[in-house]
């Protein structure tokens, strides 16, 4: 194994039978909260409502900021930090999705260094790394996807400019993360598709270019990935299933805590480094759907270049029973078991199909490389991914035809 560091501050309390811990755990971070949420949803399933309650029995003072979009604006964020300067609040509550606690995050950073604007702080921006803490961030993840309730990210975009770009600190971390079943069991299938398709992507990327050196990051990786394989289709038949919820959710936090690289090589997020670059052209694309469109394309260039094919044989060995051909045989067998995966659960779609043309596949591909590429012409994959080579998994993703098309 190689050495590591690792720190997870986040105080985690599992279960709706832990809401009254967490809110006197709440209580210790101030007296006066802002609670962001994001289109409504939370609303009028009466989530919000139960919070600001045992808000109200903990004596904690609290206002509400709405409206934060999915891929969340660089804007929005702005002037929420500027509602929560004028009013003097302590710490955040983030009552949503993966946008939703990103956004918090960023919020509470601009208010702690007294800023007026997110986008030069974030990855490529002129005053990236610049920033010194935030105010202490509380989650109440309503999806399982990002484990924005654990980490230290948060993803802006900016549609000013067609833009899309993480902002990450240590400081960022939530310091107390509420994890409740129940607050999950009404999501749609379209977004219990699209979180389930996010969760796979952490564990995937660390896993298939990070090399060999963890046995045990492999087995926890694999664990992660067998939850979700297993349990999306049983949600698609019994989505209320306040277990199976938890099952999802649990995944989800552990997916992208750090434990899941322990021990491995450092390796890129080459997967998100490109959907952060489509669904910045296109910010309606949700960022568990860009993925999985990439995925079939992705691994396939791959394997095509014979780049990780000892990780992909070594994955259908280990999710799907395949081990009777050679290595690239069987990392072949991966990529098609898992796109027949894709294909059952209604995730095996085409860029086009979101709005994408091919038109702008250049644009995207020097957006992701200026952003994403350190200073290079180029993003790494194993090796050098050149402008050409992104062209061409994006238009690889054409040649996948959805299910539908196919009845």
């Amino acid at each position: 194994m190689n050495p590591f560091e690792l720190h997870i501050p986040t105080r985690i309390f599992y279960g709706k039978e832990k809401a009254g811990d967490y809110f006197e755990q709440l209580s210790s971070y101030g007296s006066k909260a802002m609670i962001v949420i994001g289109g409504g949803s939370v609303k009028k399933m009466g989530y919000l409502q139960e919070i600001q309650q045992h808000l109200d029995d903990n004596g904690i003072n609290h206002i509400l900021f709405e409206g934060i979009e999915a891929n969340p604006h660089a804007q929005t964020i702005n002037k929420a930090a500027e509602t929560g300067k004028n009013e003097n609040v302590d710490f955040m509550i983030a009552l949503g999705g993966g946008s939703v606690m990103d956004a918090s995050k960023a919020i509470a950073a601009l208010i702690h260094d007294d800023l007026d604007d997110i986008w030069p702080y974030t990855v490529g921006g002129p005053k990236y790394r610049q920033m010194t803490g935030a105010l202490p961030v509380c989650a109440i993840p309503t999806t399982a996807a990002t484990a924005s309730e654990v980490t230290a990210h948060a993803v802006i975009s900016n549609p000013e400019v067609k833009g899309k770009s993480p902002v990450s600190y240590p400081f960022m971390k939530p310091a107390a993360s509420w994890l409740n079943p129940a607050y999950h069991t009404s999501l749609p299938k379209t977004t219990t598709r699209d979180g389930a398709s996010d969760i796979l992507s952490h564990v995937f990327e660390n896993y298939l270019l990070g090399g060999n050196d963890s046995d045990l990051a492999d087995r926890y990786s694999e664990g992660v990935m067998e939850t979700v394989l297993d349990t999306l289709p049983k949600l698609e038949l019994d989505p209320e299933n306040e277990h199976l919820r938890g099952q999802m959710l649990w995944a989800s936090t552990m997916a992208l805590n750090g434990m899941q690289i322990a021990g491995r090589n450092s390796a890129p997020f080459t997967l998100h480094n490109l959907e952060h670059a489509l669904s910045g052209e296109n910010h309606e694309l949700a960022h568990g759907r860009g993925l999985a469109i990439l995925y079939p394309a992705y691994f396939r260039w791959l394997h095509k270049h014979e780049r990780a094919i000892d990780r992909m044989a070594l994955l259908a060995k280990r999710l799907f029973g395949i081990s009777d051909g050679d290595q690239k045989e069987n990392a072949m067998s991966f990529i098609t078991h898992f796109e027949g995966w894709l294909k059952q659960n209604h995730l095996y779609e085409r860029l086009s199909d979101q709005g994408i043309s091919s038109d702008v596949f250049g644009d995207v591909a020097d957006y992701a490389i200026k952003t994403y590429g350190g200073g290079k012409d180029e993003l790494a994959a194993a090796g050098p991914l050149t402008r050409d080579n992104i062209i061409e998994i994006f238009e690889m993703t054409e040649q996948q035809t959805p299910e539908a098309e196919m009845a």
